[in-house]
């Protein structure tokens, strides 16, 4: 049986890139994948696929819905459009995703079953995973995204278990980071006088109280979605 990663390892693999994710001194060149999610308008683009998440509290999505609020009033010409903050979710796993094709959704039918499969078992277990907030941080150069971290060895033990559960249906090559998207940037070159002006919303988020929350295995959904602000349930 793989060695689940626990709490200190969780936290020391994320801490390096959640504390200074920001270029110093100068612009910030977007991810080369991004315009497959974005235009250059900042609109959402047309992109396919299937994932597992928990839906957030109701009192959780509105505390961060005003921190996607605060971000725009600042840093608006560097983002794209907003992401609805009735969709705020957190990925516990990406399963499949890409230009919408007849292959991908093939893809997608085919291991439908499966994903969902391991949902319902996940579920069965009656387990709550306890989380907090860390930061807000760059990810990949792709979007702002505010960390989540497990607020105990048990939730970050029971967390890991189901994405390892969830690697039998579709396995990626990367370990879960948890996380709450709350915007995307516009792709292209983000000029220094604006990184700078989301490293001011970093810093001001940094000085917030930590939002705790808890998410029960019940609540885990198998979505689909058609760009980044669309997603439905589909079980």
């Amino acid at each position: 049986m793989k060695k689940l990663e626990d709490l200190p390892a969780f936290r020391a693999r994320t801490a390096g890139f959640t504390s200074d994710s920001l270029p110093h001194g100068g612009g910030l060149e977007t991810s080369a994948n991004l315009p497959l999610k974005v235009g250059p308008d900042g609109k959402m683009r047309p992109f396919m696929g299937n994932t597992v998440v928990f839906p957030l509290p109701e009192e959780v999505k509105r505390e961060m819905g005003r921190m996607q609020e605060r971000l725009y009033r600042t840093c608006a010409p560097a983002l794209a459009e907003p992401l609805a903050a009735s969709s705020f979710h957190m990925t516990l796993h990406d399963l499949l995703s890409g230009t919408p094709d007849r292959a991908l959704r093939g893809r997608m039918d085919d291991m439908r079953d499966a994903a969902l499969e391991r949902v319902r078992q996940i579920a069965r277990t009656g387990e709550t995973v306890r989380l907090h907030t860390t930061a807000l941080f760059n990810m990949v150069n792709t979007s702002m995204v505010l960390g989540l971290a497990p607020a105990d060895e048990e939730s970050c033990g029971r967390l890991m278990a189901y994405y390892e559960t969830l690697q039998e249906a579709v396995r990626l090559n990367y370990p879960l980071t948890p996380h709450v998207t709350l915007a995307y940037f516009r792709p292209g070159v983000i000029a220094a006088e604006w990184v700078e002006k989301l490293r001011c919303a970093v810093d001001e988020t940094g000085r917030r109280e930590k939002i705790f929350m808890e998410l029960p295995a019940k609540t885990l959904e198998y979505q689909r979605f058609s760009d980044m602000n669309h997603y439905w349930r589909d079980m």
